[in-house]
């Protein structure tokens, strides 16, 4: 059985996605447990992704979810639902941007937005996904 530890970086950055997404990533986890150097790749993304800048970031996300439902992953585009709503989407953004993925990606992309839509309507966003609460 293997057992890894996390490093100081890798714990700060868990922290920073948690208090700027409401969660974190589960591939972050596994990533950094295996190769350290991954908590790097993460700093890029979430310089990226997580400040404003031309985009707000809520838009970032919703623009991340879309992507994940074209590529027909459910767990992302919870992931990107759950971040988009935590740094301020409203109900409304998050079902328009379903909306354009469901006149561009027709079906396969919709489905892909099922477990997402669930969450919405019952306004639980702790219970699926790929991440985890702090």
């Amino acid at each position: 059985m293997w057992c890894f530890f996390l490093s100081k970086e890798t714990n700060e950055l868990t922290a920073k996605f948690s208090k700027k997404m409401g969660f974190a990533p589960e591939i972050m986890h596994v990533a950094a447990q295996i190769d350290p150097k991954m908590a790097e790749f993460y700093n890029f993304c979430d310089s990226t992704v997580q400040n404003d800048g031309a985009l707000p970031s809520k838009t970032k996300m919703l623009i991340i979810m879309a992507m994940g439902a074209q590529r027909h992953c459910k767990e992302c585009v919870v992931s990107a639902m759950r971040g988009a709503y935590n740094k301020g989407a409203s109900e409304q953004e998050i079902l328009e941007a379903i909306r354009v993925v469901a006149v561009s990606g027709g079906a396969p992309a919709i489905t892909a937005c099922k477990d997402a839509l669930v969450m919405l309507r019952d306004k639980d966003f702790d219970k699926a996904g790929c991440g985890r609460k702090g």
